[in-house]
This record gives structure tokens, C-alpha cells and sequence, in this order.
């Protein structure tokens, strides 16, 4: 994709001309591009959210809020999936100017990376709801706790004081 833009600038600008279909490429990509990458970051689950009150919770009500979370983020999705099926479905009839493909396969990107994104959180679900019915307190407790220093952990952690040891 890089080179595609960095090929297009080059030659509007020094040779001027213009690639017909190199600004449609990108675009294309770049949706394509998001859905991905949504879908790898739900699989992390990295989406960008406020916790405070899932904080404020127990271990046990954190994961029925992020039940409820999950949940409705899976609703969404299987709508988003069905309507996007439907819009790429339609727009099979049209082809894109510049190209010359038809605007399925640009418009194809939204249900599928609907679809991985529900995947992952399907598993997460499922994950969630066994965890919150057969551990207890206890292990719950820990599992927050291994997760917290997980998160915000950014680097080998050295026990040996704040500064450098020298040979003094």
C-alpha cells in the first residue's frame, strides 16, 4: 500500500501524471486493512475502553460486566455481519471507476472482519462465562491480579534499585 502512495505522489508531482486507480487501490486497502486489524486487536482484547467501573467491581463482577460487554458487542456484530452480507450482496452490481472491479470485493471487507471479530469474541464469551461459573473467588482474584501486572508490565522489572550499579 506504501508503495502504491509513495509510486502515486511520485508521479503527480515529477512526472505529472496521475494514476487512475492508484487513490481507489489505496482506499480499498485501507478498509480492508481496519477490519483486519480490529479483528486482531478484539482477539487481544486491546479495543480502547473506559474500565473504572468494571474496576470497581469484584472478580465476579467484572466478568458479569464483561459479559455483558461481550455480549452486546457479539449482537452488534452478527448485525453488522447480516447487513454488511446484504450491502455487499447489492453492490455486486457496481463496478468502481477507477479499477474496474465490482464493489463487492471492497465492500466484503466489513462482513468478514465482523465475522473474525466475532469469532474472537464468541471464544471470549464462552471463556468468560466458564470462568465465572466453575472458579472461585480466589482464583478469579489471582488471574486479575496475573492480568494487571501482565498489562501494565513494560519491560524486565530489575530488583536491584533505581540506578545503575557502577564500579566506583
Amino acid at each position: 500500500m506504501s508503495l502504491v502512495v509513495v509510486m502515486q505522489v511520485f508521479s503527480r508531482y515529477l512526472l505529472n501524471y496521475s494514476f487512475v486507480w492508484a487513490e481507489e487501490l489505496v482506499r480499498y486497502l485501507m478498509i480492508w486493512m481496519v477490519m483486519i486489524g480490529a479483528a486482531l486487536v478484539q482477539s487481544k482484547n486491546e479495543h480502547i475502553r473506559i474500565d473504572f467501573f468494571p474496576m470497581l467491581a469484584g472478580p465476579r463482577g467484572r466478568r458479569v460486566m464483561e459479559t455483558g460487554f461481550r455480549l452486546c458487542t457479539l449482537v452488534f456484530l452478527i448485525i453488522l455481519i447480516f447487513k454488511g452480507i446484504k450491502i455487499a450482496y447489492f453492490n455486486r452490481l457496481f463496478e468502481s471507476s477507477g479499477l474496474r472491479i465490482t464493489m463487492f470485493w471492497p465492500v466484503l471487507a466489513v462482513p468478514l472482519g465482523a465475522l473474525l471479530m466475532g469469532i474472537y469474541t464468541g471464544h471470549a464469551l464462552v471463556r468468560d462465562i466458564s470462568r465465572l461459573l466453575l472458579w472461585p473467588a480466589e482464583r478469579l482474584r489471582e488471574e486479575d491480579r496475573r492480568l494487571t501486572i501482565e498489562k501494565y508490565q513494560t519491560g524486565p522489572v530489575s530488583h536491584q534499585g533505581d540506578f545503575p550499579q557502577g564500579d566506583d
